[in-house]
């Protein structure tokens, strides 16, 4: 039977596909070529063909990560509407069991990646808090939000809600994928009772 080759775009994709699967579930120290590959169906020899090291590797899986954050944070021209997305794509995509999106809460990436890891999670963790905050500064300026409390701690409030959803999933307590759509809608209701007036 005549063997089916994937090219270089393809086969990348799915090496980092795999390497955030291994990270998220197995964790770093079981991060290995033979793990990754293993998962793809391909040989260590044929996976450092598309990669020159296992920092590549890890660095092509952040940048598959970074899509999937951008892709919640949408600008529509109404800040509540933006915010309600944001926060229901992100506590869905943290949430979920098996989820790699707990991996952006933690620093498990990093430690694999070197400094150009650190510089890449801290841009998107840059940029999610300031997508975050500048939503709710507006919110706040148009009087849709609680006056008594400012933004950084509303901020703390929204980030605190994600943060439990990913701690669920890595535990174990996730649920279903409806049982995690279920609490993300509970959970913003719960939001807006205590932001706004």
């Amino acid at each position: 039977m005549p063997r089916h080759y994937e090219d270089t775009e393809t086969r990348r994709r799915q090496v980092a596909e795999a390497a955030l699967r291994t990270i998220a579930e197995d964790g770093v120290a079981r991060f290995t070529s033979r793990a990754v590959a293993g998962r793809v169906g391909i040989s260590d020899g044929t996976l450092f063909r598309h990669f020159g090291s296992k920092e590549e590797i890890v660095l092509e899986a952040m940048r598959l990560l970074e899509q999937e954050i951008e892709a919640g944070m949408v600008d529509s021209g109404d800040p509540m509407e933006d915010l309600e997305q944001f926060f229901h794509h992100r506590a869905a995509f943290v949430g979920e069991e098996g989820s790699v999106g707990r991996l952006i809460f933690s620093d498990e990436l990093i430690h694999l990646a070197g400094d150009e890891g650190r510089q890449v999670v801290e841009g998107w963790r840059r940029r999610s808090v300031g997508f975050l905050i500048d939503r709710l500064q507006r919110l706040h300026a148009e009087g849709q939000l609680r006056q008594d409390l400012d933004v950084p701690a509303m901020s703390m409030l929204v980030q605190g809600a994600l943060l439990t959803f990913a701690m669920q999933a890595s535990l174990g307590r996730a649920g279903s994928r409806e049982d995690v759509r279920r609490r993300v809608v509970h959970a913003w209701r719960t939001l807006m009772k205590v932001l706004t007036p």
